[in-house]
């Protein structure tokens, strides 16, 4: 039993002929009789009498177009809606917390006032868990700074941004502009989970000239450490865009560390056979835009 059949079945119930169920469904008039005798075998009763050359629904017809009629009015419902319930379905986004800080607020405000119809979800947690989050598909899109590992996925680069030294205005460094390596090694350090992009950036930057910290402080709020870092309790890595009103207010001072550029670059990752939704297509396509990128992206 299939949709066709039940289209003419419903034709010919609304025309009580075969040859205006025809006319109407641009078939011959031999292949509307097919398609009904087709039909009558299949579920194994009479849909219609035929008498003198009319035809009549049968009582078990009429309970037959009952059931049917109700079939295809939710199918062309569903069909007449289904953009409305492709954008009806929930965007689910992982981010990484300085992504959700200081990028995703604004690029959702954005996508959210021409796309008013749209759900979007945020879970917001690091970088590890985040990947973890789109390797389960619990979630179809992750915004993920520094390396994303793993060749199932497709990344693309929206913007970078700098890491800074910091620290108090009250401490040892705040008049200087740089520090070297050697220095690192027996300062008090605060600084973010492991796990996390910037710690990850932060950890293999030092690994690359032999070095390792122990830090005092680990933590997954940001705030938390830049408060500690202001009372001199020690120094931290952050975003130079996260701690931009700080640094502007002196409430924490920036330092260089030579031979060391910290940079991280922002990603847009989900998994190559990932089915993406348009919501999630539009999504990408209008940060591509703004980030001057022509990355093909397609519903697969």
């Amino acid at each position: 039993m299939n949709l066709r059949q039940l289209r003419v079945f419903k034709a010919v119930c609304e025309t009580l002929s075969f040859t205006k169920a025809a006319n109407i469904l641009f078939m011959t008039q031999p292949a509307v009789s097919h398609v009904i005798g087709s039909l009558e075998e299949e579920i194994g009763y009479r849909l219609f009498d035929r008498l003198s050359r009319k035809i009549y629904l049968t009582q078990a017809g009429e309970v037959f177009l009952e059931k049917v009629t109700r079939i295809l009015e939710l199918y062309d419902d569903l069909a007449a809606r289904s953009e409305e319930i492709s954008a009806r379905t929930p965007l689910r986004i992982g981010s990484t917390i300085t992504i959700a800080n200081v990028w995703l607020p604004k690029l959702m405000q954005e996508f959210q006032k021409k796309h008013d119809l749209s759900i979007v979800k945020v879970e917001i947690d690091s970088a590890e868990h985040t990947e973890r989050k789109l390797r389960n598909n619990e979630i179809d899109l992750a915004f993920i700074e520094g390396v994303v590992a793993g060749s199932q996925y497709k990344k693309i680069v929206f913007s970078s941004y700098e890491m800074i030294l910091i620290c108090s205005p009250n401490h040892a460094w705040a008049g200087r502009k740089e520090i070297s390596l050697e220095e690192l090694v027996h300062e008090k350090f605060l600084l973010r989970e492991k796990g996390s992009s910037i710690r990850s950036s932060f950890d293999s930057a030092l690994l690359l000239h032999n070095i390792v910290v122990d830090p005092i402080w680990e933590s997954v709020n940001s705030e938390a450490l830049i408060q500690a870092v202001a009372h001199n309790l020690g120094v931290s890595v952050m975003p130079t865009e996260l701690v931009k009103a700080e640094l502007n207010s002196g409430k924490v001072i920036g330092v260089r560390i030579k031979e060391m550029n910290l940079m991280n670059q922002n990603h847009i990752v989900y998994h190559k056979d990932k089915y993406l939704s348009k919501t999630a297509i539009e999504l990408i396509e209008m940060i591509q835009r703004k980030s001057g990128l022509s990355v093909s992206v397609k519903e697969k």
